[in-house]
């Protein structure tokens, strides 16, 4: 019968190499103060064992060369917050720290839950990104915890945000649309439950001041599913708006596959446009505003390893922080899915060409 297979401990390293365990740490951790003998005695002993470092409990342990940040994003199947992992990884690896992610939830009991198992690993930072539970948990956190918040600004005292304009970005895509010629334009709102209401907000106002009539649409979840039974479901009725703005890319791909699917072309009869430019979106030409996610990441950790400097450099006492706010104007990004509103629909709206 086979030995299920077991992990190498450092106890073992210093069984095989007949130090001390205090002495295998030293080594593992790149320490002096460690004859060149029992060097050579732990690193081949962990070559013979196969002994892996398991980094995450090194820097739990104490005593590390680089910073633990906790990276928790609302969900790691949209695109936006693979976007902003990259532009923060690109900041934080340099300068030696480590990431550990752990995925939030759309349910705020749950992602409250998730928040908490986190700041159990003891992390000497947190990054939320889209983080929309309950405020008690980052509350508590924020008291001990530097938190930086990224593509929503969170106003609570320890928490330090990086955020695009909604509203502004909102204005764009309408008014996009609007120099198109487009006059029955939806919009596909994020639900409630999804703490960016000021893309809403920001299209009734733009449409309020074209003198047009805002059409709101508000599907079950923020996913592609949704948005796609959402339109399917507008499409069994008789009056279909030219355009749709969609509060994010990734509702905007179910849209597009929901019109291809009632076989309407794009941008021919409906024009869409999309908002947060993900990394994917440049690849099916998608039209929207970019909230410049990479870049919100790389300014969050730009703002977390000031913050871990500051933490550092006062021991105990409460760091100086940076500013509590940092902004990134958004900006259209038009490619193919959206286009002139055709001859035939503005004489039927009574338009004049």
């Amino acid at each position: 019968m086979t030995r299920a297979p077991r992990r190498v401990t450092q106890a073992d390293l210093a069984s095989r190499a007949g130090v001390s365990r205090s002495c295998v740490s030293r080594v593992l951790r790149g320490l002096d103060k460690v004859s060149d003998d029992k060097r050579e005695r732990v690193q081949e002993a962990a070559r013979e064992l196969g002994y892996i470092d398991n980094g995450l409990a090194t820097a739990l342990a104490g005593n590390r060369r680089s910073r633990l940040v906790g990276f928790f994003p609302q969900e790691i199947a949209n695109g936006v917050f693979s976007d902003v992992y990259h532009g923060l990884k690109s900041v934080l690896e340099p300068h030696g720290h480590r990431l550990v992610v752990v995925e939030g939830d759309f349910d705020a009991g749950q992602e409250d839950v998730r928040l908490r198992e986190l700041v159990s690993l003891a992390p000497d930072c947190i990054v939320v990104a889209g983080y929309a539970g309950s405020t008690e948990a980052l509350r508590a956190s924020a008291r001990s915890i530097p938190i930086v918040s990224v593509t929503r600004r969170i106003e609570q005292d320890g928490v330090v945000s990086v955020d695009g304009d909604d509203r502004a970005g909102a204005a764009i895509a309408v008014g996009h649309l609007v120099d198109l010629g487009h006059t029955r334009i939806a919009h596909l709102r994020l639900p409630a439950s999804i703490p960016y209401e000021e893309r809403a907000d920001g299209y009734v106002a733009a449409m309020q001041r074209a003198g047009l009539e805002p059409s709101i649409i508000t599907p079950r979840a923020a996913t592609p599913d949704a948005a796609y039974a959402a339109v399917r479901g507008i499409w069994a009725q008789s009056d279909h708006p030219t355009a749709i703005f969609c509060g994010s890319d990734h509702m905007a791909f179910g849209v597009l596959a929901a019109l291809e699917d009632e076989h309407v072309s794009v941008p021919g009869e409906v024009s869409v446009i999309g908002y947060d430019d993900q990394l994917v979106s440049r690849a099916v030409g998608l039209t929207t505003v970019s909230q410049h996610v990479v870049e919100q990441g790389r300014l969050a950790g730009v703002l977390t390893c000031a913050l871990l400097n500051a933490s550092a450099a006062s021991g105990d006492d409460e760091p100086d922080r940076p500013e509590s706010r940092r902004r990134v104007p958004p900006t259209l990004v038009e490619r193919r899915t959206t286009g002139p509103r055709r001859p035939e629909d503005l004489r039927s709206a009574g338009v004049a060409r």
